[in-house]
C-alpha cells in the first residue's frame, strides 16, 4: 500500500511539502539587463526535498539533494533542477517506495538496506565548486561529483587517503593558496567526540588530516578560518547512540550545555593547541567570515538565545518557542592574551536579524567591511546588507515572500570590496513561484538590476556558489 506524503519540518517552526518534480526552463522570463559579470556562468543551489513518501514528524534535513541551476549564457538565462541521484535514491527506485527512516537514524531503516554505506548522504547542503569539479556536500559524509552542464550524478568524489568519514558542508577556500580547508566531527561514523580537520590544495590533493576530540558529541554546521587561526564551534545539540537505538532523533538540544568554540593558530595541532571557549545561552548555524588582528580572532555569526534548529526538541521533550529560534548577527571576539574568563564579547549588530550570511569571497579569511544576509525581521523579509565598519545596516525589502541565501559575485577580478552583484532566490508565496534576483552589491536597497522569473515554486535550498564560464 503506497504511502501518504506528510509535510515535513523546516527552520523557524515552518512546515513545508516534497515538491518532487525535475524541471527544465529554457529562456527564462527577464525583467531588467544581465550585467556583464554575470552574461556567462552559471549559479549552482542545492537543498532537501523528497522523491518518496516522507514519514510522520520527518524533517528538511532528511531531504533528498535537489540540485539546481540558473545557467546564463551570453545575457541569456535558462533553469534546470535534477535530484542528486546517491545510492540511497537509487535503491528506493528499485524498490519504489522509501526505505530509509529518520534523520541519520540507521535503525529506523527498512531492512533490505541497513547496511548501505553513505547511507546518510543525500547530498542536500552546498553545492560546491572547487578544482573544476562540482559537489553535492552534505557534512556527514564524502560529497557526491555532478555534471556542472547536465547536473547528472557521477560518482563519490576521490579524496586520496581522508580517513574522515565526513566532509563540513561549509568548506572555507582560501582564497589565496586555492587551498580546501574542511574538517568532520563525528568523522569515524559514530556520534562520538572523535573529529578530523583536513586541507586539500587548489588540485584537490588532501594535504594535511589531523585527528583530535571534541569536548561533547555536539552539532557543528560551520566553523571560521582566518590567515592566522581556526575557530570550531561545538553546539548543545548532541547526539547518542543509545538515543538512536530506541528510534529517537539524532540530535538533542541540552539547554544547560554551553557552547563549546576551540581556536587554535591555523597551524597548530588541535589535539594539543585548541583551546575551548564556553559560551553560555547561544546556539549558532552559520559563520559570515572570521579574521585574525594579533591575538584577537573575530568572528560573525547569526545566533539565538535558544535552539534555532527547532525540529529537534530538548532533552525534557520541549519544542522551542519562536523567540529562542531568532537568529541576530552578532560580532564574537576571542582575545588570547586573557584568561578564558575573560576573553570572550560578543557584539550583536541591531536591525540583523536573519541567517544565510555571505561575503565577497575575495576577503575571506581576512579584515573585511561588507556582509549579506537574509533578512528574517517578521513582517519585514528580505535581504541585509551590512556594513562593519558603520555598523549601517541596508535592506532590500520583499513584500509577501522571503530571501533564501544572497550569493556576491564582483563586478571583475579587481573591483572594491561589494562593487558587484548579489544574486538572491526569492519565494513567492501568493504566487507560488520563485524569482531569481540581481541586486546591486554595493546597495542591495536599490530596486533590482534584473528579475529572472520561474513559473514555479521550488523547494528550498540551504547554500550554493556561482561559477563564471
Amino acid at each position: 500500500m503506497p504511502e501518504t506524503f506528510h509535510a515535513y519540518h523546516s527552520f523557524g517552526l515552518q512546515q513545508r511539502t516534497a515538491m518532487r518534480f525535475e524541471a527544465d526552463v529554457f529562456e527564462c522570463e527577464v525583467e531588467g539587463e544581465i550585467p556583464e559579470a554575470l552574461r556567462n556562468g552559471a549559479y549552482y543551489r542545492t537543498g532537501g526535498d523528497r522523491l518518496f513518501p516522507t514519514l510522520e514528524d520527518d524533517i528538511i534535513l532528511n531531504g533528498d539533494g535537489m540540485f539546481s541551476m540558473f545557467r546564463f549564457e551570453d545575457g541569456h538565462v535558462s533553469y534546470r533542477s535534477r535530484f542528486v541521484r546517491t545510492e540511497r535514491m537509487k535503491a528506493e527506485l528499485a524498490a519504489r517506495r522509501r526505505l530509509y527512516g529518520k534523520y541519520r537514524n540507521r535503525y529506523t531503516d527498512d531492512d533490505s538496506v541497513s547496511n548501505l554505506p553513505q547511507r546518510d548522504n543525500t547530498g542536500n547542503t552546498y553545492a560546491f565548486a572547487h578544482h573544476g569539479e562540482l559537489f553535492a556536500l552534505r557534512e556527514d559524509s564524502r560529497p557526491y561529483r555532478l555534471d556542472p552542464e547536465t547536473l547528472d550524478t557521477l560518482d563519490i568524489g576521490d579524496f586520496g587517503a581522508l580517513e574522515s568519514t565526513a566532509l563540513t558542508a561549509h568548506p572555507k577556500i582560501d582564497p589565496e593558496t586555492g587551498e580546501w580547508w574542511s574538517y568532520g566531527v563525528f568523522a569515524k561514523g559514530a556520534p562520538t567526540t572523535d573529529a578530523s580537520l583536513h586541507v586539500f590544495d587548489r588540485a584537490g590533493r588532501l594535504v594535511r588530516e589531523q585527528w583530535f576530540h571534541t569536548p561533547y558529541p555536539g552539532l557543528s554546521h560551520d566553523w571560521g578560518v582566518t590567515r592566522a587561526h581556526i575557530v570550531l564551534p561545538i553546539m548543545p545539540l548532541t547526539a547518542d547512540e543509545a538515543r538512536l537505538r530506541t528510534g529517537g532523533d539524532y540530535y538533542e538540544y541540552d539547554p544547560d550545555l554551553p557552547s563549546m568554540w576551540g581556536v587554535m593558530p591555523r597551524g597548530g595541532d588541535p589535539a594539543r593547541d585548541m583551546r575551548w571557549f564556553p559560551i553560555p545561552g547561544i546556539v549558532m548555524g552559520h559563520v559570515m567570515n572570521a579574521y585574525s588582528e594579533g591575538d584577537k580572532v573575530i568572528l560573525d555569526t547569526p545566533c539565538s538565545p535558544g535552539n534555532c534548529f527547532s525540529f529537534f526538541k530538548d532533552k525534557h521533550g520541549r519544542t522551542p518557542t519562536m523567540p529562542e529560534t531568532i537568529t541576530q548577527i552578532t560580532r564574537i571576539t576571542f582575545d588570547l592574551s586573557k584568561p578564558d574568563d575573560q576573553a570572550v564579547t560578543l557584539q550583536p549588530v541591531n536591525g540583523a536579524l536573519g541567517d544565510m550570511p555571505k561575503i565577497d569571497d575575495r576577503y575571506a579569511m581576512r579584515k573585511y567591511r561588507t556582509g549579506y544576509f537574509a533578512l528574517r525581521d517578521f513582517p519585514q523579509m528580505g535581504v541585509g546588507q551590512i556594513d562593519w565598519d558603520t555598523g549601517e545596516v541596508k535592506a532590500h525589502e520583499l513584500q509577501g515572500a522571503a530571501a533564501q541565501e544572497p550569493v556576491f559575485v564582483p563586478r571583475t577580478a579587481d573591483a572594491a570590496e561589494g562593487d558587484g552583484f548579489v544574486l538572491v532566490a526569492v519565494d513567492r508565496f501568493a504566487e507560488k513561484r520563485m524569482d531569481l534576483l540581481i541586486l546591486d552589491g554595493n546597495d542591495v536597497s536599490r530596486p533590482p538590476i534584473a528579475t529572472i522569473k520561474l513559473p514555479f515554486a521550488q523547494p528550498m535550498c540551504f547554500h550554493g556558489c556561482w561559477v563564471g564560464a
